[in-house]
């Protein structure tokens, strides 16, 4: 039994160390892509094309546009806060209590990573990026015949443009999330969650606030290294331990609390 354990254990830090060195060769090969000449055409044209594809369409329905002005605004993004944190408690009480305290502390982990993964985006490369004048402006301040959806809706504070647009913080909240959800949850999970940050990340693409390779070939490298320092190193094992007792913890309390309130209302009710 002994020697089985160890196998284990040799197996799935051989499967965690693959998982190491794939994200952060495809997060490498992503942002090559992007600088290496040939490609860098090829993704050049493809930022222009999808983006006059997808702010084009706008001119065909004055619905359409209130509906991409609104998904645009700030106050929408936690609408997509919260289908994204009901997503995950739904795949924590799925199973029953016994699944639901290991489940409940990956969602813990979870959060904490996606709070470590902005803070590094927002104080550490955004102002690196910005030291060495590696600047990028969105498409809606590049073409003239942008439709600026802060135009037809003057009464919303829409985001549609930005200096700075590589890379989109956006859209690496969105990416980080769907890695994390894929890794814990399956793939069953993971492609709902990778079509619901298409869905979210749709709306910046459309009104001009980013290009299309400001998620692609920004943010998703990003996402990628995030992940793998997560869950492919000791760091996953090591807060796990800690986070299920926290768990652990919250549900006895949680029994507690529901145990006594019971008591409390069934002597009342006698």
């Amino acid at each position: 039994m002994w020697e089985k354990k160890i196998v284990m254990s040799s197996c799935s830090t051989r499967k965690n160390w693959r998982l190491f060195i794939f994200c952060h060769l495809a997060a490498l090969l992503l942002f090559l892509s992007w600088m290496f000449p040939p490609t860098a055409t090829l993704w050049q044209e493809f930022d222009v094309a999808l983006f006059r594809w997808l702010n084009g369409s706008l001119s065909t329905s004055p619905l359409s546009q209130i509906f991409w002005a609104l998904a645009n605004v700030k106050i929408t993004d936690l609408y997509g806060a919260f289908f994204m944190g009901t997503f995950s408690l739904i795949y924590v009480f799925e199973d029953g209590k016994e699944s639901a305290q290991k489940r409940l502390a990956q969602f813990f982990y979870l959060c904490l990573w996606g709070e470590i993964g902005i803070l590094a985006l927002k104080e550490l490369l955004f102002p690196f990026l910005v030291s060495i004048d590696f600047l990028r402006d969105s498409p809606s301040l590049i073409f003239k015949d942008t439709i600026r959806l802060s135009e037809v809706a003057h009464w919303l504070k829409i985001k549609d443009h930005s200096h700075w647009s590589f890379p989109s913080d956006h859209a690496f909240i969105a990416l980080q999330w769907a890695g994390f959800i894929t890794f814990f949850c399956g793939w069953r999970y993971g492609t709902l969650a990778c079509l619901s940050t298409i869905f979210f990340i749709l709306p910046r693409l459309i009104a001009g606030a980013h290009w299309a390779t400001d998620a692609l070939l920004g943010s998703l490298p990003l996402a990628l290294i995030v992940l793998a320092w997560a869950v492919a190193t000791p760091l996953y094992p090591f807060s796990m331990k800690y986070l299920e007792r926290f768990s652990a913890f919250l549900f006895r309390s949680v029994s507690t609390l529901y145990s006594k309130f019971g008591a409390t209302h069934a002597r009342k009710s006698s």
